[in-house]
């Protein structure tokens, strides 16, 4: 993925072109030499006398940073995405080399007495250039850089093998190729197009765990061992092997924070985020998990009435397992309100949502987006779009949409920001960043179809594509990787409430045999009056992730499967099938998220309660879109995430909308 020669200069930027039919062997060469050049800039700068050392000192480090990221980002990126195997296995070898370099470079000392002379005047720097020192030296300190030699060296070499513990681990479930043999008959309840065009094996499909194809069988499946088989397996993807994995990074990384001077890992993690202190975290969760257990039991007790009933047998006697939820929520949702997904998504082909959800974006971020006619992609499906900003005709950058499964391909849901934004002597080099996804494939006879939860899914991914396309600051340090980990979901996570607004779905709806026919507003209706069923439920398996998580990284486990089975049956109030290892699969423990999981419900009180300004002054009210995209998304990661909101809300946060949301009274 080097440079071509004909990097673009736009109107107020650079695009980047990027070649991603790159042979595999000029992978590795590509990587060798951009990391001997940063190496080499970096020696240059360790030698930079104490006296001599100016603001341009950090800047030219930050240079360095900014310029390896973006020559390594997308090729380690083709880890996740290229149809190329063996360009793949070149791929996830230069990221661990990648990581590898990238500990060795913030545990450098020589780096950090240089850059650590700037501390003393930074009150004399400008706004972005204080948070860029406080920043780097934050990230030094972090990484063990002002350790004595000894502790450091230790560091290093456990941050390493922690970097390939990861990599492997997140390998492991990219290549997952288990199928689930399953007949017509135990299939039934599933819609057939679900499954038709599978691979057979005489009467027998064989049923990926993909989401596209695990989500739907999970839901409707009318045999419980169907549902029972897939959930089984969809638990063991990651194996024994991944299990040993996570189990090895625990117990580092509690080594690592205990070199760094903290209690343990969770300590040292959430130090520098929004939350600062584990207690804080462990107080938000349980002050939840105490407002949501008395709901989640009712809810639970309607579920086995529910079943027992489909099953002519005593509720009393009644177990609903964990493969039964998703089945009996589906049907209480059918029964309650005449709410059947299937029915639903048949008013959403993809087609539709997408120019809907570009449609909605463009107006309320006062952005415009043009797509490619000859895009430039890694597979045929890829779709390239160029962002422009309306407001004065600036180029804001490239973003792609990768939104099919396919062999090889990263199995969730994400967007990878593989160039960030940067400001070099004049020039703007813009950001490129893709969202990838895996929604149900179209074929010959039907487009692909999305039911409701999965266009807010979309919704959601194509907010974090909007807060890189949105990003103004100088460095790339500022990227979406540098903002906090516990408020980067906050402005994705804000947008879902779009789909739930009739005008909204009017736009992103139409039936997929006669585009003219849109959601009807009953449906629409009971949707919404269906939004808060079994929350309780579903809202205990989120606190459940996030006090896993931050148990495994406060005080290391002998057994981390054990203590899963243990926390997951207190919390969520089911029983976990014990011939899993579901902590193998768990990938944000192994990918960024580690004792950061519970950002995704901290990130959401300051979302809700962002949402109340479009609430007041209407959801595609364009001045209040422009004023969100310049307060909150266009700094990125350059300032403190609690001072954002309060400018955009002109008052300090609180959760009344969040408690709102999960249908329980606020502050009083």
């Amino acid at each position: 993925m080097h440079e071509s020669p004909q990097s673009v200069m736009n109107k107020a930027g650079i695009i980047r072109k990027l070649d991603w039919t790159i042979q595999p062997e000029k992978i590795q060469t590509i990587a060798d030499k951009a990391i001997a050049g940063a190496k080499r800039a970096l020696n240059k700068i360790s030698k930079t006398p104490r006296d001599q050392v100016t603001i341009a000192t950090l800047q030219a480090f930050e240079e360095v940073i900014g310029v390896l990221g973006e020559k390594l980002g997308p090729l380690t990126f083709m880890k996740h995405v290229s149809v190329d195997k063996s360009q793949r296995d070149v791929a996830d070898d230069v990221e661990k080399q990648a990581r590898k370099f990238r500990n060795e470079v913030w545990g450098r000392k020589d780096l950090y007495d240089v850059i650590v002379c700037l501390e003393p005047t930074m009150k004399t720097f400008g706004i972005e250039e204080q948070a860029l020192l406080k920043r780097t030296l934050d990230e030094f300190r972090h990484r063990g850089a002002a350790l004595d030699d000894d502790a450091r060296k230790e560091f290093l070499e456990i941050s390493n093998n922690i970097s390939v513990l990861e990599s492997d681990y997140n390998r492991v479930l990219n290549e997952v190729t288990t199928t689930v043999p399953l007949t017509k008959e135990e299939l039934d309840g599933v819609p057939p197009e679900i499954y038709e065009s599978l691979e057979r094996h005489g009467r027998t499909y064989k049923v990926p765990l993909d989401y596209p194809f695990f989500v739907p069988v999970r839901t409707y499946a009318r045999n419980p061992e169907t549902r029972r088989k897939m959930t089984i397996a969809f638990n063991n993807r990651g194996g024994k092997q991944n299990s040993e994995r996570l189990a090895d990074a625990l117990a580092l990384r509690d080594r690592k924070a205990k070199l760094a001077g903290f209690s343990n890992f969770a300590e040292y993690s959430v130090s520098i985020k929004m939350a600062k202190t584990p207690t804080r975290v462990f107080e938000f969760m349980n002050d939840l998990k105490e407002k949501l257990t008395p709901l989640g039991r009712k809810e639970l007790e309607n579920l086995k009435r529910l079943k027992a009933k489909e099953l002519g047998l005593s509720s009393d006697t009644t177990t609903l397992e964990v493969w039964d939820l998703f089945y009996y929520h589906e049907s209480l949702m059918k029964e309650r309100f005449s709410v059947d997904q299937n029915e639903v998504k048949k008013y959403f082909p993809m087609e539709r949502v997408v120019a809907g959800v570009l449609e909605i974006y463009q107006r309320v971020l006062n952005l415009e987006f043009i797509e490619s006619a000859t895009p430039n992609g890694w597979c045929e499906d890829v779709r390239e779009f160029k962002v422009v900003d309306k407001s004065n005709g600036d180029t804001k950058g490239v973003f792609y949409l990768d939104l099919f499964p396919r062999d090889g391909k990263y199995k969730h849901f994400a967007v990878f920001d593989f160039m960030d934004r940067r400001v070099r002597d004049g020039g703007v080099f813009l950001p490129v960043a893709s969202m990838v996804a895996n929604f149900q494939k179209p074929t010959k006879s039907r487009p692909s179809l999305l039911t409701h939860p999965e266009v807010e899914t979309f919704f959601h991914e194509f907010g974090h594509l909007m807060h890189v396309m949105s990003n103004s600051a100088s460095y790339s340090s500022f990227g979406l990787d540098g903002v906090l980990p516990d408020f980067i979901e906050t402005p994705s996570m804000m947008f879902e409430n779009w789909v739930w607004k009739e005008e909204i779905l009017s736009l992103l709806s139409g039936h997929f045999e006669d585009s003219r026919k849109k959601l009807p507003s009953e449906l629409l209706e009971k949707l919404i009056d269906a939004k808060l069923l079994d929350i309780g439920l579903f809202q205990l398996r989120q606190v459940f992730y996030s006090l896993i998580d931050m148990f495994y990284h406060t005080e290391v486990p002998d057994d981390p499967r054990t203590e899963w089975f243990k926390k997951y049956q207190e919390i969520t109030l089911f029983t976990h099938p014990t011939d899993t290892v579901p902590e193998a699969s768990f990938g944000h423990l192994m990918g960024g998220y580690e004792a950061g999981y519970y950002g995704y419900l901290w990130s959401k009180v300051y979302a809700e309660d962002m949402f109340t300004k479009f609430e007041e002054n209407g959801i595609m009210n364009e001045k209040t879109g422009y004023e969100y995209r310049v307060k909150i998304l266009a700094p990125g990661g350059s300032r403190d995430p609690d001072e954002l909101v309060r400018d955009f809300l002109g008052r300090e946060s609180n959760s009344d909308a969040f408690m709102k949301s999960l249908g329980i009274a606020g502050k009083k």
